[in-house]
């Protein structure tokens, strides 16, 4: 059996939140699910920090509101606490591995 890769996450979820997966931008980086009103980064959840980035170059970049989505195995939620706390204006949801 395979592992999910973060790319499965975003194909079960993105269009349930109305978005478009893997929208390119003019330089070519790709935002995971681009909605009317937001910029959704999906990252697994030790690698949150990155996922902030993220979320706010695209967010920046398609003048729509950032959203960090971090794919979690029980007892990573300090990973989401910790994202909350760099970046409070960001929207941070927990989706289970």
């Amino acid at each position: 059996m395979t592992r999910p890769m973060e790319a499965d996450y975003v194909g079960a979820y993105c269009p349930h939140m109305g978005g478009q997966t893997e929208y390119v931008l003019e330089d070519r980086t790709r935002v995971d699910c681009l909605t009317d009103t937001h910029a959704i980064e999906f990252d697994w959840c030790h690698k949150w920090a990155e996922a902030v980035g993220q979320a706010l170059y695209y967010a920046r970049s398609t003048g729509r509101m950032p959203v960090i989505v971090l794919i979690c195995k029980p007892g990573e939620e300090r990973f989401a606490r910790r994202a909350r706390v760099a970046a409070p204006d960001i929207e941070v949801m927990v989706i289970p591995k």
